[in-house]
């Protein structure tokens, strides 16, 4: 950088002594002194810009230009100057100046433009663009600036006609297509966006990963007949596409017969696992509402297939897991879910699930040591925290539980429900710490903030509240944790009126 400075001055001082003295006929004449001064403000208001000195340069700028305000390149200094200032409404003046100054400079309506995109004025900005394609024809790069600036000043038509004139200049590329295909998903004209993906896959024939666009933009609108008919197209080109092979099985209808039929794609090591993930996906709706138990264990059976075609891959026996935790199969689950972990996989939900199972059985031990090497791996999980915090309480290390709850309650946010989990968690660490007058200042709190609909909360309130001495506080908390979430534990205390 201070290399780039002193050859910046170097430059500046050399033009200096251009200025100092001109040629006529042949003559080498002497510039009076005035204009000498005058040339050296300017360079000198330069040479501050460049150095960062923000407010010296705008002053220096601001003197040359009371007797030079016809110097176009002032006016541009001054406005790029006053901007580092946050000063933008005179930085737009003084471009707008410079541009009026010295209209053929493109440098100098370009920052105008830049100036008006920052304030919030993109229609400004597209205007001085459409300016600058009508004087400069040839350039693409403004016709691009043009279609994103008509965008986003809400004019989507004229983004439109600034890309056809772009593919007239340059050809149709993945650019000029994939935007025009944004902005008619925009306004929705499916068709259109559509045509716009079919039109750069017949303009590059070979690159199948464009017509696979074409197909997954009809399969995201539900038009299944229009992606099978490109699917039908890729494997014409290329039988062997692994995807397209599985989007075109025939499908019944009945969930039975379309799982079977998944089963030789899904032995085949050769296809990859994300396609046959793809096709589970839809699947985990279906379980939600409720499936046929033949065609649950056809799915059960796509995810032993995965875990046996594909053993080294996380993925296989995430998707596994999931299947089996859908169908409340925990213990399987878990099973799936601790080769996945060993593989190492990225996704969080793998380790949280995992997590709940142990939780659900009270495998304390296991859940201390899973939730660890998940903080360690995931440490922006505030899930992960809330189960180290529930094992440590179970294992009787309150303070131990109470640093990691914590550090949960601040990396949960907006998340209420696991926010209130957490709570409920820190008021019972207070209790395993004998600290019955913090918990209940704590779970007061936590009740203020939603509490009153927890019933972990309510029940802990009503324990703290019982180990007080105000049992019939504490009899009442415990009914209303019973009207929310009745358990067999809270009968107890209700019906002997102790913990």
């Amino acid at each position: 950088m201070v290399n780039k400075v002193k050859l910046l001055l170097f430059f500046l001082l050399a033009t200096a002594q251009a200025y100092a003295q001109n040629t006529l006929d042949g003559q080498s004449k002497i510039v009076p002194e005035e204009a000498v001064t005058r040339q050296s403000i300017f360079i000198e208001a330069e040479r501050e810009r460049v150095l960062g000195h923000y407010e010296k340069a705008a002053g220096l700028y601001k003197k040359f230009l009371s007797d030079n305000a016809d110097n176009a390149a002032a006016w541009y200094g001054l406005a790029r100057t006053l901007e580092m200032l946050q000063d933008n409404v005179a930085a737009m003046d003084a471009a707008a100046k410079a541009a009026a100054k010295d209209p053929a400079n493109p440098w100098f309506r370009i920052f105008q433009a830049d100036l008006f995109e920052k304030v919030g004025q993109p229609k400004d900005a597209a205007n001085v663009y459409l300016e600058l394609t009508k004087k400069f024809p040839q350039d693409g790069a403004f016709l691009e600036r043009l279609a994103y600036l008509s965008v986003l000043a809400g004019d989507p038509k004229g983004g439109l006609k600034a890309l056809d004139q772009l593919e007239k200049l340059g050809g149709i590329t993945e650019i000029t297509a994939d935007k025009k295909h944004i902005i008619y998903l925009g306004l929705g004209d499916i068709k259109k966006a559509a045509a716009e993906l079919e039109k750069l896959a017949n303009t590059y024939p070979r690159r199948l990963e464009y017509r696979h666009r074409v197909a997954q933009l009809y399969e995201s609108v539900g038009d299944k007949a229009a992606a099978r008919k490109v699917y039908e197209d890729i494997l014409r080109r290329n039988p062997d596409d692994e995807v397209a092979r599985i989007a075109v099985l025939e499908k019944s209808g009945s969930d039975l017969a379309n799982l079977t039929a998944f089963k030789p794609f899904f032995k085949d090591p050769n296809l990859a696992l994300d396609g046959k993930i793809k096709e589970v996906l839809p699947y985990f709706e279906k379980l939600r509402k409720g499936m046929a138990p033949e065609a649950i264990q056809a799915l059960l059976d796509l995810g032993v297939l995965l875990e046996t075609t594909h053993p080294d891959d996380p993925k296989a026996w995430s998707l596994s897991g999931d299947l089996l935790y859908y169908t409340d199969r925990p213990q399987e689950a878990l099973a799936r879910y601790r080769t996945c972990i060993r593989l190492n996989p990225t996704v969080f939900s793998v380790w949280e699930n995992a997590l709940a199972i142990l939780h659900e059985q009270k495998n304390y031990d296991e859940m201390l040591v899973l939730a660890e090497k998940a903080m360690d791996d995931f440490p922006n999980q505030a899930a992960a925290y809330y189960y180290y915090g529930i094992a440590a309480n179970e294992k009787d290390r309150p303070d131990d539980a109470l640093g990691q709850l914590q550090q949960a309650t601040l990396m949960a946010g907006s998340n209420l429900p696991l926010a209130l989990n957490i709570a409920d968690q820190i008021g019972l660490a207070l209790l395993r710490k004998k600290d019955a007058a913090a918990a209940k200042i704590h779970y007061e709190q936590a009740l203020a903030k939603g509490g009153d609909k927890h019933p972990g909360i309510l029940e802990h309130y009503g324990d703290t509240r019982y180990q007080l001495g105000d049992r019939a506080e504490a009899a009442e908390y415990w009914q209303k944790a019973a009207k929310i979430a009745p358990s067999p534990a809270l009968e107890q205390k209700i019906s002997t009126g102790k913990l």
